[in-house]
């Protein structure tokens, strides 16, 4: 810098970033407050309320709250202002007496963030009541006393009661006054030594060039992070805000979601449980439809041998079969018998069909499994024939 440091101050900020937002900067030594100090040249403590520490006469050790970079802030020869520098230092001792504060307000802080609050003022001390004396006058006269022997043994005149000056007597107090002399002119010394070192002083300053003027660029760097950091910190509010806000939403999807889940599951469960049911019933359904299925394959087949021998019959001529008529005589006594009452059969029929033509037992005439009766082997021209009492041994017991 070309200039001597006479003082310097440290700064910086708390290690909480709300309160460090808050406040700003701590400046060590503390403003306009007392503070102790440590140990001068001649190794006193001693207190004071300079904002700054000694730096040329003697090195004064700061003290301050935690250990850490802090930024240095120097007073500097022949300046009137003090100038903040970018230079950081490490301090590496910390007192637990000294706390963050609040420049405006003066309110101190702890490492934590917590507020001290402040102590109590002491009450004033009582004036200190004098005893008044009484005049003279109050008293009143008081009366002639005796002179006292016990001191004076015996009353000489007043010359002589004046006694001579002994010799050590006067040369203790030339002694003293030479002393006193010595002590004086060492202190006039000294005094003239002062002015001496004064003189030369001003003169060194006089003499030296004009400071060159004080480069702010540091400080406008620092304004302008410090701008660019409440910009992104701004931004950055902005973005937490909407994130909380979007992070609420999805916590109300989340619930409605699971709302939906849960009603899922029941009818799932629901769904489990109907199906269980139902293929409880159909298993009985697929044995039944099996049966069903069996019995078809044998009428079909007994169909087919019903529709050969019909069909043996259709092709013999009328006169052969007559004698067929009456070499079953039980079978149309049957027939005969059967059709009495019905008026819907004609009493001449050409076409006799005998019991043995249908292979022995016949199926019912309907039933759950084979449905109403059907037509079959007796197409649309042929009526079904009239199950009576030459049947009657074919129903179901």
């Amino acid at each position: 810098m070309g200039q001597r440091v006479l003082w310097y101050a440290l700064l910086k900020e708390h290690p909480s970033f709300p309160l460090a937002d808050k406040i700003g900067k701590s400046i060590f030594p503390p403003k306009d407050r007392k503070t102790k100090r440590s140990p001068d040249e001649t190794g006193k403590i001693c207190f004071s309320d300079a904002p700054y520490y000694n730096f040329t006469a003697f090195f004064e050790t700061p003290r301050v709250p935690m250990v850490g970079l802090y930024q240095v802030k120097v007073w500097l020869e022949g300046d009137t202002a003090p100038m903040m520098t970018a230079k950081y230092v490490d301090v590496r001792k910390a007192y637990p007496a000294v706390h963050f504060y609040d420049e405006k307000t003066g309110q101190r802080y702890t490492l934590k963030g917590e507020a001290i609050p402040p102590k109590a003022p002491k009450p004033p001390k009582p004036p200190t009541e004098r005893k008044k004396r009484k005049p003279a006058t109050a008293i009143g006269p008081q009366p002639e006393r005796a002179p006292s022997t016990a001191r004076v043994p015996e009353v000489v005149p007043a010359t002589q009661a004046q006694r001579v000056p002994d010799a050590e007597l006067v040369k203790k107090i030339e002694e003293e006054h030479a002393r006193e002399r010595a002590d004086l002119l060492a202190t006039i010394t000294k005094e003239r030594a002062l002015r001496q070192e004064t003189e030369q002083k001003l003169v060194r300053a006089t003499s030296m060039p004009k400071p060159p003027a004080k480069d702010d660029r540091s400080l406008r760097l620092e304004a302008a992070a410090k701008r660019s950091l409440d910009a992104q910190m701004t931004e950055l509010r902005q973005s937490l805000s909407q994130l909380q806000g979007r992070v609420t939403e999805l916590e109300k999807d989340k619930a409605g979601l699971t709302n939906e889940r849960d009603k899922l599951k029941e009818e799932r469960d629901a769904l489990k449980l109907a199906n269980a049911t139902l293929a409880s019933q159909i298993i009985p359904l697929n044995d039944r439809a099996t049966k069903a299925e069996l019995e078809r394959t044998e009428l079909t087949a007994t169909l087919s041998e019903v529709k050969r021998e019909r069909d043996e019959l259709a092709s013999k001529p009328a006169n052969q079969a007559a004698p067929a008529a009456t070499d079953a005589p039980s079978a149309t006594a049957d027939a005969a018998t059967a059709d009495e009452g019905a008026d819907s059969t004609p009493p001449s029929s050409p076409i006799v069909i005998p019991r043995l033509a249908f292979g022995g037992n016949l199926p019912p005439a309907s039933g759950p499994k084979t449905g109403p009766p059907r037509l079959g082997i007796l197409s649309q021209n042929h009526r079904p024939p009239v199950r009576g009492g030459a049947n009657r041994k074919h129903k179901r017991k």
